[in-house]
């Protein structure tokens, strides 16, 4: 049942989250279909891509205000789903499990690893889960400086697919870290093969990160890394790719996410150029365009030899 008596605390929410429910008056070209809170006090991580611990009120580019609480609560029916996002602090967990409890609509969350004893506490009022898994290897894992270690994020993916079960736990991978890109694919496999699913973002630069100075990744090998995602959640071989016409894929190029994840412009801008297409009409107004991408993304395929 909806609490009638939420808690007394406010929370972070996306700009386009606050535009949805009233609280701002940005113009949205494509709403968010899912409402992106985050947890406030700041970060004990020191991701070298993100700005939470040098800007609490940043996340990727863009702005994450403090609303109350209560308001998300009420504006809760606008949206399809609710993603709560924690940052890593003293007894996170806890506040996540206790801002779940408060939602009807389903609840995604996003947190650092925990035991399997505190994810079955997570998984009564939330059914998917996201890992920031992020990197595309361990190589890459000690670069960016995530916090713990990258084989206590494969338990916890284990883990987390033991609570909340096959196609609800999505692994977040970021393109573009300086990965190696065969790394990547072979990663990529790896989580499929366990059954987990992937949440495919690209690499934003960020002013006052250590990484404020390096470039997005190019947009053809993220197209390509889009085609691979997709094919291995369609169960379809990677070998058929340069025989599939790209027009018979296009949903590839979506948001990847939990259901109705559409992140509306969170790794670009609305000018532009689009890595993850928000809705199914900005993709077929821009499809011109981008299957001239998708045509020159298919160099990669060398990679899957």
């Amino acid at each position: 049942m909806l609490a009638t008596k939420p808690m007394p605390i406010s929370i972070r929410a996306s700009i386009g989250t606050l535009a949805k429910l009233g609280a701002s008056r940005l113009k949205l070209s494509v709403e968010p279909t899912t409402a992106y809170l985050l947890t406030q006090g700041g970060c004990l991580g020191r991701c070298a891509f993100c700005p939470q611990w040098t800007n609490e009120g940043m996340l990727s580019h863009l702005k994450w205000p403090i609303i109350n609480l209560e308001d998300a609560i009420r504006g809760q029916w606008r949206f399809k789903r609710i993603c709560i996002q924690s940052t890593l602090k003293k007894y996170f967990w806890r506040e996540v499990k206790e801002i779940s409890s408060l939602f009807d609509v389903p609840v995604s969350i996003s947190i650092n690893p925990v035991s399997l004893d505190v994810l079955k506490e997570l998984s009564k009022y939330s059914e998917m889960i996201g890992v920031g898994l992020d990197a595309m290897s361990p190589r890459i894992f000690k670069q960016v400086r995530k916090p713990s270690s990258w084989l206590s994020y494969m338990t916890y993916i284990r883990n987390a697919l033991k609570v909340f079960g096959k196609n609800h736990v999505y692994v977040h991978l970021i393109a573009g870290m300086d990965e190696d890109p065969r790394d990547a694919i072979k990663l990529m496999i790896k989580i499929q093969e366990l059954e987990a699913s992937i949440a495919l973002f690209s690499f934003t630069p960020v002013k006052g990160t250590p990484m404020e100075r390096r470039s997005p990744p190019p947009l053809e090998y993220y197209r390509f890394l889009q085609i691979v995602r997709y094919f291995l959640s369609e169960g379809i071989p990677l070998k058929k790719i340069i025989r599939t016409d790209p027009d018979d894929y296009k949903e590839a190029f979506l948001t990847s996410g939990c259901p109705f994840c559409n992140r509306p412009f969170y790794n670009e801008r609305p000018k532009g150029p689009i890595y993850n297409f928000p809705s199914k009409k900005l993709l077929e107004d821009m499809w011109e365009i981008t299957r001239k991408e998708v045509r020159r993304s298919l160099e990669y395929i060398r990679l899957l030899s």
